[in-house]
């Protein structure tokens, strides 16, 4: 494990050895040119205000490592918030992704503006053996119940699940991706003068 989750360990890579793990998603992200406008919460104190939310209960704040805008059909104008984990191996990742849940739980209930989708993005996968199972309702009513104190208050956990909201926890589910990249993945992205000549083109057709 990354003893500094937010810093890359990464060697033989020049131009992103020393970038921390949310530069890194974020500029991966961008390279595919599916995501415009995209921010990190450490980029100013403006957007880490707009990456922060309120716990409902026991005054605490919670943020979201990324945020941004998506292009093209099907998420057109659409608009996403991101967790991201550099670690090198799982970690404590199981542990985090269920207060993710958590989080993503109170950021749907709060309308929030980046909350058409919520992005987990790490570099290592984690509880391989339900991986596919990790985002279904079941597990982010579990999620919430677990974190129940900062969401309800102090509530037995049957008064929890009597709370919850099943059409929310649905569409949490719906809206959860789960984005694994590697060092070679990073790399092979269109270079940076393809993607100029693209977005010269869209641009000019008034799609950019």
């Amino acid at each position: 494990m990354n003893p500094h989750p937010g810093v890359t360990t990464a060697k033989g890579n020049g131009v992103l050895k020393g970038i921390s793990g949310a530069k890194r998603a974020k500029l991966y992200l961008e390279g595919t040119m599916r995501i415009c406008g995209a921010f990190a919460n450490t980029d100013s104190d403006a957007w880490a205000r707009k990456l922060t939310l309120a716990w409902p209960e026991g005054g605490q704040t919670f943020s979201f490592d990324l945020g941004g805008s998506m292009r093209g059909a099907p998420y057109h104008g659409d608009q996403f918030c991101a967790e991201v984990k550099h670690y090198q191996g799982p970690a404590d990742q199981g542990t985090h992704f269920v207060e993710f849940l958590a989080k993503c739980y109170v950021a749907h209930q709060e309308k929030y503006l980046f909350g058409d989708h919520y992005m987990w993005i790490t570099w290592a996968p984690f509880n391989v053996n339900s991986w596919s199972q990790l985002h279904e309702p079941q597990r982010i009513e579990s999620a919430v119940v677990q974190h129940r104190q900062r969401i309800f208050g102090d509530v037995s956990e049957d008064e929890a699940r009597k709370r919850i909201d099943a059409n929310a926890v649905q569409s949490v589910s719906e809206r959860v991706w789960r984005i694994v990249l590697s060092e070679k993945q990073e790399g092979l992205l269109p270079l940076t003068e393809w993607r100029a000549i693209l977005a010269h083109e869209l641009t000019l057709k008034g799609e950019w």
